[in-house]
């Protein structure tokens, strides 16, 4: 497999992470998430401000630990809420 550098980067989590395991709304740009702990999501908005809820079958749903969410090339996440959990949100 070949992978960019900038792939390996983002992968190796070299962009920048943030810890969320609160229910206050997270905003930045974000390219995905890894679950912590199970984690229930609320709301999650692209970067026109758009759900992504349906599209990621985040929707009345607990992700389990270990998941990996992301969102595709060109898009990110502007903003997510979780109801309950714990989330690695990955940086662009």
């Amino acid at each position: 497999i070949d992978m960019s550098i900038a792939a390996a980067s983002f992968s190796a989590g070299y962009t920048g992470c943030t810890l969320v395991s609160n229910t206050s709304v997270t905003t930045g740009q974000f390219r995905g998430f890894v679950v912590n702990f199970d984690c229930v999501v609320s709301a999650c908005l692209d970067k026109s401000g758009a759900s992504l809820m349906t599209s990621l079958g985040l929707t009345g749903n607990t992700i389990n630990q270990g998941a990996y969410i992301c969102v595709a090339d060109g898009d990110y996440i502007s903003s997510i809420t979780l109801a309950s959990g714990s989330i690695i949100l990955y940086t662009i």
